[in-house]
């Protein structure tokens, strides 16, 4: 038997390895009942209709053709990591304003058509709306300048 459509294959191989980071997270919480649920049964749940979702993927690779994989950009994807983690790593020190200017200029390299006008146009207006809705609106804690 060989994989006629290694998106499924791969996609269900996923599938799995997460069922099984969940199970074996759950593994030591007790399940509890359907009317009465413990803290693993949601993640016992989860483990489990991942799997099977993984698992029908796997199966299905083998019967039904399908595209090959595409190339990874990995330029697109570790500027969208960075900005994640920069923004988490960045928020305290420099306040929400210029920390989402910075996240918002480096996920501009994700895209193919950046230009710099809209990047700045962008970075404002998610500024003005983050701190609206964020620090005024819900009144969460942030820093919205640098300390």
């Amino acid at each position: 038997m060989s994989i006629r459509a290694p998106k499924d294959f791969w996609s269900g191989v996923m599938f799995i390895a997460f069922a099984a980071v969940a199970l074996v997270a759950a593994r030591n919480y007790s399940l509890g009942t359907a009317v009465r649920m413990g803290p693993g049964y949601f993640p016992m749940l989860l483990g489990g209709v991942l799997a099977g979702i993984g698992v029908i993927l796997v199966i299905r690779s083998f019967i039904v053709s399908g595209e090959p994989i595409t190339p990874v950009h990995i330029v697109p994807l570790a500027a969208i990591v960075l900005a994640v983690a920069l923004f988490g790593a960045l928020l305290q020190r420099l306040g929400l304003v210029l920390t989402l200017a910075i996240v918002i200029a480096i996920s501009a390299f994700a895209g193919r058509q950046t230009r710099f006008v809209e990047v700045l146009a962008l970075a404002g207006v998610l500024a003005v709306f983050s701190v609206a809705v964020f620090v005024y609106g819900l009144r969460l804690p942030l820093p919205i300048w640098p300390q």
